[in-house]
């Protein structure tokens, strides 16, 4: 073949690389709502709300978005499952409360929910960053949300918003007065927006997203890679260590006992939390996540301050959307246990009596029904919900306990349904009361 023939093949096979990938271009941002559940981590952080499928098109129209940490995220048993059952199928199914609200009203729902996010990450950085960046690509326009449900867990909210770790951070401080709302809005600012890249990010090359996914899905294998190189280390190591028990007198070790939200209880047992499910007692992990039992009143001032400068900050964004708070308690103050006492989640653990337990929670709703009182905010207690629902199944669990399964993930759409989306009244006089 002479140079002149190979020089026409080579260019005519680029042209022909080329120019499939300017195609993928211009169709893969169109299709995003149908990549596979396994591949969503391919999609930047900025638009992965475009690939979720609990809306009918690729931008919402109309549509619900939940605001919050991993319980707007959808984390939890459901989702686990799912990703193991359709690792190598392709598909997209449902695993969290939005997707239930989309089947069951045919609206339109996504999430900005941020695993660990605290309120300035979860009410602010996600959705607005994402909002702005996502208006910004090419193909394009996602009007604002009609409605917006914030997700207010108990189990760690008041907690994560008590520090101001990320004023220390900018190496600022909150002013002269401890509640300066001036000088903490800028604060928020820059702290929860402007410090980020992404938040005026003009690069021409962030219209390329098919691009941004090879990208992504290049560091993700990258990870992966590395993760299957440290477990290949640590299985020829305990391969390794059972070589040396069999040739030994060495005793192996004692396996671990894992506790599971199904495993019964055991006569005897320094277990505190044992529930009655169903007429039955049934075990629960050792450290469940409640209320802020811990926390001092400053610092449940300034954390509940955190959270509605946060509030207001979004709303300011987001005008055009109505937004409600949906108050969802921790696995704790659920369940109705036999003992005296609970033990629930303090660093290494603490344990409390039942009341103090239902108290916190009590007042740890209060609190946050007052900030949407004061503000003009509908509000929804789910305790009662959750506690009725209770008494006959385990609604965490049994792998993460932290979090909803899928019968907590259903009951918690079906309340906000019925007392969001209905604008039904019944709850606005008692929510809190007990």
């Amino acid at each position: 073949m002479s140079f002149k023939q190979k020089f026409i093949n080579l260019t005519l096979a680029f042209g022909s690389l080329c120019l499939t990938y300017l195609t993928l271009e211009l169709i893969v941002p169109h299709i995003l709502n149908h990549i596979p559940l396994t591949m969503y981590n391919a999609l930047e952080n900025k638009i992965r709300v475009l690939g979720q499928s609990s809306k009918s098109s690729v931008i919402p129209k109309n549509y619900i978005a939940l605001v919050g940490d991993s319980y707007a995220q959808g984390q939890g048993d459901w989702l686990k499952k799912m990703i193991r059952s359709n690792r190598y199928r392709g598909t997209n199914p449902d695993y969290h409360s939005g997707h239930i609200i989309y089947r069951r009203t045919g609206t339109d729902v996504i999430t900005y929910g941020m695993g660990g996010a605290g309120s300035i990450k979860g009410l602010i950085t996600a959705p607005i960053i994402s909002h702005l960046y996502i208006n910004s690509l090419w193909p394009y326009t996602l009007d604002q949300p009609k409605r917006i449900l914030i997700y207010f867990y108990e189990g760690n909210d008041f907690i994560d918003n008590a520090p101001y770790s990320f004023i220390e951070s900018l190496n600022a401080s909150v002013g002269e007065a401890p509640y300066d709302t001036q000088h903490f809005d800028e604060l928020l600012q820059k702290g929860a927006l402007e410090r980020y890249p992404q938040y005026k990010d003009d690069s021409p090359f962030r219209h390329f997203i098919f691009a941004g996914i090879l990208g992504t899905g290049w560091e993700n294998l990258k990870k992966e890679i590395t993760r299957g190189k440290r477990k290949l280390k640590r299985w020829i190591k305990s391969m390794k260590r059972e070589q040396v028990y069999q040739t030994s007198f060495r005793s192996k070790p004692l396996p671990i006992i894992r506790v599971s939200l199904n495993s019964p209880s055991k006569p005897g047992s320094s277990q505190q939390n044992i529930a009655v499910i169903n007429g039955e007692n049934v075990t629960l992990p050792a450290y469940l996540q409640g209320p802020p039992v811990t926390l001092q009143p400053e610092q449940m001032k300034r954390g509940l301050y955190i959270f509605e400068r946060c509030l207001l900050f979004m709303a300011r964004f987001f005008t055009q959307s109505e937004i409600s708070i949906i108050y969802i308690p921790g696995p704790a103050s659920v369940y109705s246990m036999i003992g005296p006492n609970i033990t629930y989640e303090d660093g290494k653990g603490k344990e409390a009596p039942k009341e103090t337990i239902t108290k916190a929670s009590q007042e740890g709703c209060r609190s946050i029904k007052e900030v949407a009182q004061r503000n003009e905010f509908q509000f929804l207690d789910t305790r009662p919900y959750f506690r009725e629902l209770a008494k006959t199944k385990i609604l965490h669990g049994p792998e993460d306990h932290q979090h909803l399964n899928r019968d907590g993930q259903t009951l918690l759409a079906e309340v906000i349904i019925k007392h969001i989306l209905s604008d039904s009244l019944d709850q606005k006089n008692n929510a809190c009361e007990s």
